[in-house]
């Protein structure tokens, strides 16, 4: 289960950011009721009556495959990110957009715009490290050859946090899609504390294709603000995330729209961080033609 996991733990490095500190508290995530009807449909149709654990396994399976076959076809495709950065909420807005090359096998992206200009070869340079070290401290990405799998190696870390439990069934851009929630268990300890914090307190839903086995959408809400201290005190009041995948071919999806959501107070001041990404274009890559590694 790729994206989903990558996701999480990629956006909470804003919680980082402000030192987030303090023991754990009681997950705030209650189970969803079940949607009987959509349940009882489901089991009517005939299809194999799988558990949201067997499900999300085959998805992460299939996840796996994306990064570790070689006989898959690579895409090519224009990653668009508009971000508003922390700024209080009564000053002026910074938005700033960046525009990538990016690829379905989630090798490195490459910044080819900012703000609607070509960037320097030294802003291209620091954006790259920029997500590397971000990946590195949440995703222990190790920086050499190879981290074009990152996400295979480290998806068990997030997947072993959460109980799946299939709660009903829902059409996702005209497919039918199981839907389960992930509700964090508090027992599980992520090595990052920030982040195993943050993940305790979010009420996660999961769409999965009932064809493919691949994640078509996932939405992730904070439902209990976390303290934070930096030397004054403070809190993450929101978090949002919400994002689509795009079927490219049967065993290859990338994302198409992502959308995030941060709030945070420190005394009384609020502090907001938004991001939008949006992709398109998408291309197959030619043999012989993928980038290196």
């Amino acid at each position: 289960m790729n994206f989903p996991f990558k996701t999480l733990g990629g956006f909470v490095c804003l919680a980082y950011l402000f030192g987030a500190m303090g023991c754990s508290t009681p997950s705030a995530v209650k189970w969803l009721v079940e949607d009987n009807l959509a349940l009882d449909q489901l089991v009517a149709s005939g299809k194999p009556i799988l558990s949201a654990t067997e499900i999300v396994d085959r998805a992460q399976i299939n996840g796996k495959l994306k990064e570790t076959s070689s006989n898959l076809p690579v895409f090519s495709f224009i990653r668009k990110v508009i971000i508003s950065k922390p700024t209080d909420k009564n000053a002026t807005g910074n938005p700033q957009t960046k525009t990538y090359q990016a690829y379905s096998n989630n090798r490195d992206q490459t910044l080819i715009k900012v703000n609607g200009r070509p960037p320097s070869p030294k802003e291209i340079e620091e954006d790259r490290e920029k997500n590397r070290k971000r990946q590195r401290r949440f995703l222990e990405r190790n920086g050499k050859k190879g981290s074009d799998k990152m996400m295979s190696h480290n998806m068990d870390l997030y997947k072993e946090k959460f109980t799946p439990r299939l709660i009903g069934t829902e059409t996702v851009n005209a497919r039918p899609a199981y839907l389960i929630q992930l509700k964090p268990d508090t027992n599980h300890k992520i090595k990052n504390g920030t982040v195993d914090r943050i993940m305790n307190q979010m009420l996660t839903k999961l769409w999965v294709d009932q064809e493919d086995f691949q994640v078509s959408r996932l939405e992730a809400e904070l439902v209990k603000p976390i303290g934070i201290v930096v030397g004054l005190i403070g809190s993450i009041k929101t978090i949002r995330i919400r994002l689509e995948q795009q079927r490219l071919t049967p065993q290859v999806w990338t994302d198409l729209k992502i959308d995030a959501d941060f709030d945070i107070r420190i005394l009384t001041a609020n502090y907001t961080f938004n991001m939008k990404s949006r992709s398109s274009g998408f291309k197959p890559v030619k043999a012989g033609k993928q980038p290196e590694e």
